[in-house]
């Protein structure tokens, strides 16, 4: 039983690692980590005697939001917010937040992200004139065309953004957190946050859990071969 816990938490951490490498080119992606806890009672299905043996399963997840690294592009609407803080999208279901800057115009020139959702700014959401001059991005989020003010970015930072609710398409939720205005952020345009996962640490990892996991296999057969044995050799005496 105790393998098998074991074997469960570490498809749980080599779910996690794939999960990392496979974001490794999302922009803005925050890599994760699964964070275990030794469980105060054994599960109910334990039914041998596990003495000091402590079993353990996958508690939560733990996000890694250091800045990842920032790449130029040359697209004057690519956005990259360099310090804390987060872009402040429009959901179906209320404000969101993402590091991805990768944005875009609508159909009626309203800035958008890469999954249509519109990006707000501080008077609510921003329209660009395609025809009315080149599009700059200042250091405080301000966009301007030919020196005419279009609108700033909002950017909102957490004192805790690990509780933040993850919701897919690089989009996260704040349940408790309150959005307050970051102490220390620059707004680069022209540029993308690329993802901060670390491929060489990602492999390391997935070579350990894949070492560990065999060994876990091979305890559970060897044990199972000495149980067998024993009933066995007992079947024989009676």
């Amino acid at each position: 039983m105790v393998g098998l816990s074991a074997q469960q938490v570490l498809r749980q951490r080599m779910d996690m690692t794939a999960n990392n490498l496979a974001n490794m080119t999302t922009t803005g992606f925050k890599a994760e980590r699964l964070v275990m806890r030794e469980l105060s009672e054994k599960p109910a299905t334990a039914v041998e005697d596990t003495g000091e043996v402590a079993f353990v399963d996958g508690w939560m997840l733990q996000r890694d939001f250091s800045a990842g690294p920032v790449t130029r592009t040359g697209n004057p609407l690519d956005t990259a917010i360099e310090g804390e803080g987060f872009f402040v999208v429009q959901t179906d279901n209320g404000e969101a937040y993402t590091r991805d800057g990768g944005f875009t115009l609508d159909a009626q020139g309203q800035l958008m992200t890469r999954t249509g959702h519109l990006v707000m700014g501080d008077g609510g959401p921003i329209t660009i004139d395609p025809e009315a001059g080149a599009v700059e991005i200042r250091a405080d989020g301000t966009i301007t065309q030919n020196e005419i003010e279009a609108g700033r970015l909002r950017v909102v930072a957490f004192d805790t953004p690990e509780a933040l609710e993850k919701l897919g398409a690089n989009l996260w939720a704040a349940s408790d957190e309150q959005p307050r205005a970051p102490d220390q952020y620059r707004v680069a345009g022209g540029f993308l946050e690329q993802s901060n996962v670390n491929a060489v640490l990602e492999l390391t990892e997935m070579i350990s859990i894949s070492r560990s996991y065999q060994s876990v296999a091979r305890i559970i057969s060897q044990t199972d071969e000495l149980r067998a044995t024993s009933i066995d050799k007992l079947a024989r005496l009676t």
